[in-house]
């Protein structure tokens, strides 16, 4: 399963740079009066797209101090809260970009940007998720993911699995 976490986070960050690399190209396909506008309409919006995570941060860490055998479960909730308040966002950002006319090109490299990241942050979702829920069973079970025992008349012995 940890390897699987770290695929999913690799692809991630390539998700993030392919991204970068779409949002590089819908910038240079605006004029200067459109990169006004594009100023203008982030200007408008910053103030929900910091305070939504923020808020989210902070009820996961009071509800994780008062609640700490909760932590799998309010993990998977902060994360899918922060995977919504980003698909939110970005169906509200093309919606003031096509509302403000931008280009076409700016709009299909925008939507590829937003489409990139939110993939990756899904792929990186569902594995956490997936882990969560394998090691939560594994501890319901009674087992340890990474142990393993094995006894030899009186002695035992411990090793640790790769």
């Amino acid at each position: 399963m940890h390897n699987l976490i770290g695929i999913l986070l690799g692809v991630f960050v390539i998700c993030i740079l392919l991204a970068s690399h779409f949002t590089r190209s819908a910038l240079r396909s605006l004029g200067d009066s459109h990169r006004s506008e594009l100023v203008r309409i982030a200007a408008n919006s910053s103030m929900m797209n910091i305070a939504a995570p923020i808020i989210i941060a902070i009820g996961y860490v009071v509800f994780v101090m008062s609640a700490r055998d909760q932590l799998p479960t309010a993990t998977v909730a902060a994360l899918g809260l922060l995977l919504i308040h980003s698909v939110v966002t970005a169906v509200i950002a093309d919606r003031a970009y096509r509302v403000a006319g931008m280009p076409r090109d700016f709009l299909r490299f925008f939507r590829l940007a937003r489409g990139t990241r939110i993939l990756g942050a899904l792929l990186l979702f569902t594995g956490i998720v997936c882990w969560l829920v394998f090691a939560r069973g594994f501890q319901e079970m009674g087992y340890e993911q990474h142990s393993t025992e094995v006894h030899f008349e009186d002695s035992a012995v411990r090793s640790t699995a790769p």
